[in-house]
């Protein structure tokens, strides 16, 4: 039992540590951004931790990522969307023995729309503009969502032929 505990905890702070350095570090170029591989850890995550750690993990992952960036107005939106974001695979109870199943790709379509929304609003109430901020922030925040979802699909699909889920008996 204490030992199960251990190792839930452990496994939170992987994947909290890994979201964080995966947002702030592995950065892949697109457009006049890039995109990052946080989220689809985030999502990772929220599949296959068991609710809150999932939640805690991805939220708190994202940021630390922008406290180490130096983005501190971020800080605070970050953890609320990616709180958010993880929220969507428990609400359709996508954690399971595989990790790409019917429940998280809906789970994944719906984060897509929480992450451009929300940083819709974000950047709305930091800069002003809503029209501006539709030009600014919305065609970014969607390359990065899909961006992160197809890598979600890929290390998913990894996962789930080398039966990482099951291997882990965190449930």
């Amino acid at each position: 039992m204490a030992n199960k505990k251990l190792r839930l905890l452990v496994y939170t702070a992987f994947f909290m540590a890994l979201t964080a350095v995966t947002t702030a570090v592995v950065k892949i170029p697109s457009g006049k951004g890039y995109i990052h591989v946080g989220d689809a850890i985030n999502y990772l995550g929220s599949v296959i931790l068991p609710f809150p750690f999932g939640i805690a993990s991805g939220a708190v992952g994202g940021a630390l990522s922008d406290a180490m960036l130096g983005y501190y107005a971020y800080v605070i939106p970050t953890l609320i969307i990616k709180a958010f974001n993880s929220s969507m695979f428990y609400i359709l109870k996508a954690q399971g023995k595989k990790i790409i199943s019917i429940r998280s790709i809906i789970a994944l379509i719906l984060t897509s729309f929480v992450t451009v929304i929300g940083y819709y609003f974000v950047g709305v109430i930091l800069y002003g503009g809503f029209k501006a901020q539709l030009i600014a922030t919305v065609p970014d925040n969607a390359i990065q969502a899909l961006g992160s979802a197809l890598i979600f699909i890929i290390l998913g699909i990894a996962f789930d032929k080398s039966k990482v889920v099951s291997r882990l008996s965190l449930k």
